[in-house]
This record gives C-alpha cells, structure tokens and sequence, in this order.
C-alpha cells in the first residue's frame, strides 16, 4: 500500500514539474520574442540614424553642388568650398567660383521655387551658440545678392553635423544647396518686394548698363505681371545734387527711360510702363559723402 501511495506521489510531481517546464518556456518564448521586437526596433533605428549620417557625410565630401524639387543636380563641382572653426568666412576654390551665375539662371528659369542654404555646425559650435551654422549660410547669401539674385528668395538656416576640422583648422564641405518651391506663407512677401523695388544699376554713369539685379528682376517682373495682369509699373528716376537742378531732372529722367527699355526688351508691354523723374530732389541720404550720394542715385520700381 505504502509503495502505492508513493508511486501515485510521484506521477503527480512528475506531471507537475512537465506543466511548469513547458509553461515557463511557454512565457520565456513570449519574453524572448518581445525582446526580439524591442530590439529589431532599436536596430532599425539605429540603422536609420547610420545611414542618414552616411548621406550627409557624402553631401559633403562628394563635391559643392545643388539639388531641385526633383532631387536631381542643377550643378555639381568636384571640388567642395570649407569653412573654419575661427570665424564664419567660406573659402571658395577658383574651380567653384561662378557658381552664382548658375543659381540666378536656375531662379531665373524657375520663378516658383527658391534657394535654402543649409550652413553645418557641430555640436560644440551649437552649445555655444555662435550661430555658426546660419552665419556660414549668410556668407554664401551675401555672395549670392550681391550676383544680383533677389535675397527675399534665400533661406538660410543652421544645419547640425558630425565632423572634425583638420590640423589647420578647415573643414572640406559644410554648405549644402537646395532648391524648394516657395511656401504659400512666403510667397506675398516675396511679391511685395518685387513690387517695391529699389535698384542701383551704376546709376552714377550717365551711360545706362543693365546689371545682374536688373537682369535678375527682369525675370521676376515679368513672371508676377503674368499673374497680375492689370497692375501697372511706375518707374522714377533719382540724382543726387552734383550738377544743376535741372540737368539732374533730365537725367533722372532718361535713366529711367534706360530702364523701361531695357524691361520691354525683355518682353515686358511697353503698355504697362510710365516713367518719370524725381531728379535730386527726394534724397534718401544727405549728400555730403560718396557712399551717401550713391545712395540717392537710383531707380525705384512701383507696381500697383
């Protein structure tokens, strides 16, 4: 009887220790699995961030270059520009120079997009906050208005990134370039200023030489006349106070004349246009220096 009663005892322990082997296994699998996902999860991420490193990595060392909506090169050089950890200056290399020329032709022939330049900055830079990064940007922006591109255009904006100077304290990269359409927010802005213009063209030659501005703002007049066709422009001409009174009306006067000619050549109706001279006497600026008197010898542009 004792043997039985044993026997009976130890199938139940038996069948007990077979129901907690294959339930723990059961909640270990379970475990293990989660632990699977979390840590596929955490791979995945991790992959990403690598990859997306990888690509900014090679946006920089692959040569200067721009992309449009398309993701496509409007240019590419070989070469790259560097920036420095002294100060925000951008070297450019005598292979890339010119690349303003084909920035203002792609903004030219794409009158609904603009520029974003993204200047990078490292994480020390960030954290002493320099605004490194928007600085360099705006070197490269500054070039760029000064080729003549409309600078209402142009964002600029920090670009945060993983590099090291070399021993001479210079980085090959950190400018990237890319062409977005302009955001609806943005884009009455941008019309109030080609409607507002005010150019400096060497107005200080009596001899009328159109510049990249004008050559530029051609382009942008004629695209928003398009979507406005019943607004009309008013060009004024102004002097500064070398000379008579009435020789700077005369020309003031012609330069603007200069001006309406060269917008109908590029295909702007002459019906749209009127000019008029203000000559020496609606100054901007005291006329008692150089720079001064440039400022007042210029062409203003009204469109309403």
């Amino acid at each position: 009887m004792k043997n039985l009663i044993s026997f009976l005892f130890f199938i139940l322990f038996a069948l007990l220790g077979m129901w907690w082997y294959y339930s723990c296994n059961w909640c270990l699998g379970d475990r293990n699995k989660g632990s699977s996902i979390v840590e596929e999860q955490i791979d995945t991420e991790t992959e990403a961030k690598a990859k997306k490193t990888y690509e900014d990595s090679l946006a920089l060392a692959h040569g200067f270059y721009a992309k449009n909506t398309q993701n496509t090169d409007v240019f590419r050089y070989p070469e790259n520009l560097q920036i420095n950890n002294t100060d925000f200056t951008v070297n450019i290399p005598d292979g890339i120079r010119g690349f303003e020329n084909k920035i203002a032709d792609y903004l030219g022939e794409n009158q609904g997009q603009e520029l974003t330049i993204y200047g990078y900055e490292t994480l020390e830079e960030q954290k002493k906050d320099t605004l490194a990064g928007v600085s360099r940007a705006n070197f490269i922006k500054d070039i760029l208005v000064n080729a003549g591109i409309n600078g209402d255009r142009i964002v600029t904006k920090a670009k945060l990134n993983t590099y090291d100077y070399n021993n001479d304290g210079y980085y090959n990269g950190g400018i990237l370039l890319n062409f977005d359409k302009i955001d609806e927010s943005r884009l009455k802005e941008i019309e109030k200023g080609i409607a507002n213009k005010t150019l400096y063209s060497d107005f200080g030659s009596k001899d009328f030489k159109p510049d990249a501005t004008l050559t530029n703002y051609a382009l942008e007049l004629k695209a928003y006349l398009n979507k406005y066709p019943d607004k009309k422009v008013l060009i004024t001409g102004h002097t500064d106070d070398v000379g008579t009174n009435e020789g700077n009306q005369y020309f003031g006067l012609v330069r603007a004349n200069n001006v309406k000619k060269y917008l109908v050549s590029q295909s702007i109706p002459i019906e749209k246009l009127t000019t008029e001279s203000k000559g020496e006497s609606n100054p901007i600026a005291p006329n008692d220096t150089d720079k001064n008197k440039a400022k007042n010898r210029r062409i203003e542009i009204i469109v309403n």
